[in-house]
């Protein structure tokens, strides 16, 4: 097993530099960080974090508070980022909120003192108490919603990604198109769902086309899911109303929508074309396969532990909040371009 005195060595550097390297101390250049990083992963050297723990006073355990798990991006994006915080030398405990306020609080009450960092995906947290929760532990959110408060978060592209759907729908000559996701249950104005439904709005703007209320699609739950999927299509399949593509907020949402249509006897894309948002796995295994926005689920955990990182070593002004907006991609599949589509390696 290699040591840091190996590091060192090859590196061509002393002991004290490879530690403050470890330890993510700002005083050490550009160039000397980059032969360290680079002697570590030749030699794969891996930082013993309950030692540096009690050199430094940190706690190596992070928190991930998730909404909950079903949903399958949810599930993803905690894989990418027990992953990455092993990167790091962090152990990952996940907390369910249910997307509760007073749970989001909670766990930050009850587990707070004994963590090193905190992740979360808020979903009810107020603005007050979003930054009683920053400067109770180091914290970085996941979150679309912009807060009054100094947090840092790295967000997905919603508003971008679903005009993205809308511009592909228009481009293969679908002109009725329903917006399958939108959520008017009392979410704070700055959700995925509502970003999303404006990312819907600014597409069919692009196009010329008008907004009908009609083909807006509220699921009437927070929790995207297939079951609401399925149902809202059937509800909009029996209502007669004509339409000729979805566009579902999430690739759960889609995948109901995908039974649905066959369910009706409908062909899809020749009859109706099927989006999601999200690129799961199951999108890609689906049948027809799944045309989807990638939202960029790496980059997002590798941003949250790298500002969480520069947090936790107080390298960052505490009065300071930074923005990260992950990159998306559009994948295109059978959903929206039947038998043509390129399926093996999306």
């Amino acid at each position: 097993m290699s040591t840091m005195n190996d590091v060192a060595r090859r590196a061509g550097v002393s002991l004290k530099t490879v530690s403050r390297v470890v330890n993510g101390e700002p005083s050490v250049s550009e160039q000397t960080q980059q032969k360290v990083a680079a002697a570590i992963a030749e030699l794969g050297f891996r930082p013993n974090s309950i030692a540096r723990n009690l050199r430094t006073g940190r706690s190596p355990l992070v928190g991930l508070a998730l909404p909950h798990l079903a949903q399958p991006y949810f599930s993803s994006l905690a894989e990418a980022i027990m992953r990455e915080a092993e990167r790091h030398g962090l152990t990952v405990l996940i907390e369910l909120t249910g997307g509760d306020a007073e749970a989001e609080l909670a766990l930050m009450r009850e587990h707070g003192p004994y963590l090193g960092g905190l992740l979360m995906y808020p979903v009810g947290l107020s603005d007050t108490q979003a930054r009683t929760v920053a400067r109770t532990v180091p914290t970085v959110f996941v979150s679309e919603r912009a807060y009054d408060a100094p947090v840092d978060r790295v967000a997905m592209a919603n508003r971008e990604g679903v005009r993205a759907l809308v511009a592909h729908m228009v481009s293969l000559g679908y002109t009725r198109i329903a917006a399958l996701g939108a959520d008017h249950t009392g979410l704070p104005e700055r959700s995925a769902a509502h970003l999303r439904l404006d990312g819907y709005r600014d597409g069919l703007r692009d196009a010329g086309l008008p907004y009908d209320p009609e083909l807006v699609l509220d699921v009437g739950t927070p929790d995207w899911n297939r079951p609401a999927g399925a149902a809202r299509l059937r509800h909009l399949i029996e209502s007669g109303i004509s339409f000729d593509a979805v566009v579902a907020f999430a690739d759960a949402l889609a995948l109901g929508a995908l039974h649905a249509v066959q369910e009706a006897g409908l062909r899809v894309p020749t009859d109706v074309a099927v989006a999601g948002f999200d690129d799961t796995d199951e999108a890609r295994y689906s049948y027809p396969s799944l045309t989807s926005i990638a939202p960029g689920t790496s980059q997002i955990a590798r941003e949250v532990l790298d500002m969480l990182n520069s947090r936790m070593n107080d390298t960052t002004p505490q009065e300071q909040g930074r923005l990260v907006v992950a990159d998306f991609e559009l994948i295109v599949r059978e959903s929206t371009l039947g038998g043509s589509a390129a399926w093996a390696g999306t």
